[in-house]
């Protein structure tokens, strides 16, 4: 029994010892850890890469594309002492093929330059204006433009204004009911054009695009054979649809 007593309290005599070591050990550690300056964290700039322009845009290509004019066709007549103005508003279908080259001149903004070359049938109706004189107009078959372009990108999706030259063929004339009062106006035109528009990558190498131009040929002065004074005055509108391929 006494032999059992002292194992028991020698056993309660070394786990004592051993843990009041433990708890003083583990003070002076915790004493010195806060005694010590933290140490500062140093941020490390990470490297910054400009991502690459998107390869759908930039570069040259080609396209085709199909839509819908309409415009205003003024004319001016000052006849014997008589003056007025007259007008016809023409419509109708035209289509086009485009070249252009795109150049990103940074990760989203795109700079370009276009060319177009169509054909349009945008005429009216014959149109009795006074004293019997018939106005007729009628803007085509060919037409084109060379412009700018300005872009933002958004990954697929690019936004843009365009604008510059545009010309036009165009057949206009005002019949009169006697010999020498007929005036016309049947040569090219030329004029500026300003637009907008959406294009969208649909997969590699083919865009498609949904855009307005409105094209301003401004006026032509002219006579008649027995010097009647006339002026037509020339404004197209056009909202179109096509596709870009990517050479």
């Amino acid at each position: 029994m006494k032999r059992f007593s002292k194992g028991v309290f020698g056993a309660l005599f070394v786990l004592s010892y051993s843990t009041v070591a433990f708890m003083t050990v583990t003070a002076a550690y915790a004493a010195d850890l806060k005694g010590k300056p933290k140490a500062k964290r140093t941020a490390v700039a990470e490297p910054y890469y400009e991502p690459a322009p998107p390869a759908i845009w930039q570069g040259l290509y080609w396209g085709a594309s199909i839509g819908y004019g309409w415009g205003t066709s003024e004319q001016y007549y000052d006849r014997a002492g008589d003056h007025g103005t007259a007008s016809t508003d023409p419509s109708g279908p035209l289509g086009a093929l485009t070249v252009g080259y795109n150049y990103m001149w940074s990760p989203r903004v795109l700079l370009g330059v276009e060319a177009d070359l169509g054909l349009m049938n945008v005429s009216a109706d014959d149109k009795v204006v006074f004293d019997g004189h018939i106005y007729k107009t009628s803007f085509g078959p060919f037409w084109g433009t060379l412009r700018g372009r300005v872009g933002w990108q958004m990954d697929r999706a690019l936004v843009y204004a365009t604008g510059g030259w545009a010309f036009m063929d165009v057949d206009e004339v005002s019949i009169g009911n006697t010999p020498g009062e007929t005036a016309r106006n049947e040569d090219w035109r030329s004029g500026w054009v300003l637009g907008a528009g959406v294009e969208y990558a649909l997969m590699p190498g083919v865009t498609g695009k949904v855009e307005y131009l409105h094209m301003d040929f401004g006026s032509y002065d002219g006579y008649s054979s027995n010097r009647e004074a006339y002026s037509f005055d020339n404004r197209v509108d056009l909202i179109r649809t096509g596709l870009n391929f990517k050479f």
